[in-house]
C-alpha cells in the first residue's frame, strides 16, 4: 500500500454481491476507513442514510435488476459523494444527470478507488 489513507471517512457500501461487497469492506478497512453500513438494495440504503453518518458512498450500478439513482439523488440532494462501481462497461447504463460522477469498473484497482474517494471527500 502507499501512503494513501482513508482514516477519519466513513463509507456507505451499496453492493448485491456478498462477496464484493466484503471485499470493498476490507479494502477500506486496509486504508484505514471506517464501513458504516454494507446494503444490498436501494431501500436498505436510504434507510441506512437515515442511521448512520457517512461521509461518502460505494455504489454498485445494479442491484440485481434495480438501478442505484435513488440512491445516488438521494446522496447528492445531502451533499454526500459518491462513486460508481459496475461490472458494465456502458456508461449509457446511468442517466445524464449522473454521468458525470466518477465510475469505476470491477474489478476495481484499490489504489484507484482510493484515490477517487479521497479525491471526492476533499471536494466538500
Amino acid at each position: 500500500m502507499t501512503g494513501l489513507s482513508l482514516k477519519g471517512t466513513r463509507v456507505l457500501i451499496v453492493e448485491d454481491n456478498y462477496v464484493v461487497a466484503e471485499a470493498l469492506k476490507y479494502l477500506i478497512e486496509g486504508y484505514e476507513g471506517s464501513v458504516s453500513a454494507i446494503v444490498p438494495t436501494v431501500e436498505h440504503a436510504i434507510e441506512a442514510l437515515t442511521a448512520c453518518e457517512v461521509d461518502i458512498a460505494v455504489l454498485d450500478i445494479n442491484l440485481h435488476g434495480a438501478s442505484v439513482v435513488p440512491v445516488a439523488d438521494h446522496l447528492r440532494a445531502r451533499g454526500v459523494p459518491f462513486v460508481f462501481l459496475t461490472g458494465y462497461g456502458d456508461g449509457e447504463l446511468l442517466p445524464a444527470h449522473m454521468r458525470d460522477q466518477p465510475r469505476l469498473d470491477k474489478p476495481v484497482d484499490a489504489e484507484r478507488l482510493v484515490r477517487a474517494m479521497l479525491e471526492l471527500v476533499g471536494r466538500r
